[in-house]
């Protein structure tokens, strides 16, 4: 379960970036949402979050 919880974290921060981006698309925002998108991909990659079947595509 901590791991999903994990995820839902991540997801939640990824999406907070975004939001962030969109409302000031400046290159530092920019940035700053390909990093926190590399962290969560790296996060996934590694086995550290569980993600839900239902969001993985086959």
């Amino acid at each position: 379960m901590t791991n999903r919880l994990e995820w839902s974290r991540q997801v939640a921060v990824l999406n907070e970036t975004v939001k962030k981006f969109l409302a000031d698309p400046s290159a530092q925002q920019f940035d700053a949402a390909i990093l926190e998108m590399r962290s969560y991909a790296d996060a996934a990659k590694a086995g550290a979050v569980e993600i839900p079947p239902r969001f993985v595509v086959n």
